[in-house]
């Protein structure tokens, strides 16, 4: 599957970069002893200011809704995917989260992959934290983005 996305996203950007994450989640479950919450942050930056694009997917490679959350906690997209400007030597960090519809439920809970493009070089990482309801964290792990291979 990897193989087809490379060519897919080759095909597509020309000459841009694509960061690859193979396994993102994010969602609540709010019932029982194992009630916790999950969530994805990524940081992205650049070299230089460009425009890039954030792509979410399902397990089974289908477009995955999300509100994209911006570093002061307001919901700056609900999609499957953002386009967005960065700006030269800057961090710029985005959570996904749940839509405003899902966090009613109780139990919500999505996974998949992640992808960013654009035409510059791109340095992105993620981090998945697995909370308690009350903000304590059980679990963290940093992730490092793949570079999808041209051609």
């Amino acid at each position: 599957m990897l193989c087809l996305f490379s060519i897919l996203a080759a095909a597509l950007l020309g000459s841009g970069e694509v960061r690859h994450f193979p396994s993102i989640v994010y969602g609540q479950i709010l019932l029982g002893p194992g009630a916790s919450r999950y969530e994805t942050t990524f940081s992205v930056s650049a070299k230089k200011e460009t425009p890039a694009t954030l792509e979410l997917f399902t397990d089974k490679g289908e477009p995955m809704q999300a509100s994209f959350v911006d570093s002061s906690g307001a919901i700056a997209a609900t999609d499957s995917s953002m386009r967005f400007l960065l700006t030269a030597n800057r961090a710029l960090t985005i959570k996904v989260q749940l839509t405003p519809e899902e966090l009613k439920e109780d139990v919500a809970l999505k996974t998949g992959w992640a992808n960013f493009s654009s035409a510059e070089d791109l340095e992105v990482w993620a981090t998945i934290r697995i909370l308690k309801p009350d903000g304590t964290v059980i679990d963290k792990h940093i992730l490092l983005a793949e570079r999808v291979p041209h051609g």
